[in-house]
């Protein structure tokens, strides 16, 4: 069903995207051999739309965690992991398990509840949710805010419900695999955990196909024609990122124009877009990020590894370690704010590119 919502989907039928509705069949195999999964792929893509899909589709009890208010802070007090939706009737519970997920609720305000007492009610209500359910599942969506967490050992918190609660499954979402890997990596070895616990489901950008078909078909019922031609320049613009396709979408149902609604979508991701590299730079802390995203972004076919160091090396006066620019584009790599296509890095998305134009280097 092609329909135009702005908040995310729950209904397999309103689901929209093959490999969007293949990540849930996906998600399903994996839970049911009871191994840990992490939806990846870029902001705004669709993950938190296949995963409560996943969960509302196959009827799951659940725990989930929304962390993207904190996206962007290296600093996360144990507060912010308190359930975002609980799916599940908590009066099926006995009652110390109960006042467990009060307890991690932050409900109870006239107790001070420290860093370790949440812990310790959290870890107790994991053992009695895996002895209540044959299946529960506990999701962290934007789960790289995990790695700044205070006050909380999630790696070991992670580790606990794998070798103990063989009834529950994690499932995280994440737009920057290079954070996530350090969330669930319990040692610096060359083989991190990474892939030893949790099996990765990429979430693609839609098609230029899929583009056309969801836009002709939303404005087919909304009594709109469809212009082949306008079609194509909102997937080019907007590099089929689903979340942006569908606000324009909206615009175009709510009386605007195709120019009006493409030139205001646009400037609503490059908005977008401008946060969470604000984001990421209060993460990384480096003006270089920013630099090496301009290079990037003024060239239309991407720059080698040698290229961005010549140019950095020119506009700073100064010799660039290999093994420092091999970190910085590692994490701009991680962070999913540019590509590595045919030996060359690239910023693929259009309005990521303009949103890094217009950006000053401090």
């Amino acid at each position: 069903m092609c329909t135009f919502y702005d908040r995310p989907i729950n209904d397999l039928t309103k689901l929209y995207g093959f490999n969007h509705k293949e990540a849930v069949k996906r998600l399903k195999e994996v839970v049911d051999k009871g191994t840990f999964s992490i939806v990846l792929g870029a902001r705004r893509v669709g993950k938190t739309s296949v995963v409560k899909t996943f969960l509302k589709h196959y009827s799951y009890k659940y725990l989930y965690f929304d962390l993207s208010p904190y996206i962007g802070q290296n600093a996360v007090s144990f507060q912010a992991l308190t359930p975002t939706e609980i799916g599940f009737n908590e009066k099926e519970l006995a009652s110390e398990a109960q006042l467990n997920i009060s307890i991690v609720s932050l409900r109870i305000r006239e107790a001070k509840i420290t860093g370790d007492v949440f812990q310790s009610n959290l870890i107790s209500l994991l053992r009695d949710l895996n002895s209540k359910y044959k299946k529960f599942i506990i999701v962290f969506d934007e789960a790289q805010v995990l790695a700044f967490l205070k006050g909380i050992n999630v790696r070991g918190l992670i580790q606990l419900i794998h070798n103990n609660y063989s009834n529950i499954s994690v499932i995280l979402t994440g737009s920057m695999p290079g954070l996530l890997e350090k969330v669930i990596s319990p040692t610096k070895a060359a083989e991190p955990s990474f892939a030893r616990y949790f099996e990765k489901i990429y979430i693609p950008r839609w098609t230029k196909e899929e583009t056309i078909d969801f836009l002709k078909n939303g404005f087919l019922k909304n009594g709109i024609r469809a212009d082949e031609t306008e079609l194509e320049e909102v997937y080019e613009e907007l590099s089929g990122i689903p979340g942006f396709i569908v606000y324009y979408g909206l615009l175009r149902t709510s009386g605007k124009s195709h120019e009006k609604a493409l030139e205001n979508t646009i400037e609503y991701a490059i908005s977008l877009w401008k946060k969470d590299i604000d984001s990421f730079i209060k993460i990384y802390d480096s003006p270089l990020y920013v630099e090496i995203l301009k290079i990037l972004a003024r060239t239309i076919t991407g720059a080698s590894w040698s290229e961005i160091k010549g140019e950095l090396e020119t506009k700073r006066m100064t010799t660039i370690s290999k093994s420092l620019l091999s970190r910085l584009l590692q994490n701009l790599l991680g962070a999913g704010m540019i590509e590595k296509l045919n030996g060359k890095y690239v910023v693929a998305d259009r309005a990521l590119k303009k949103a890094v134009l217009r950006l000053r280097i401090k």
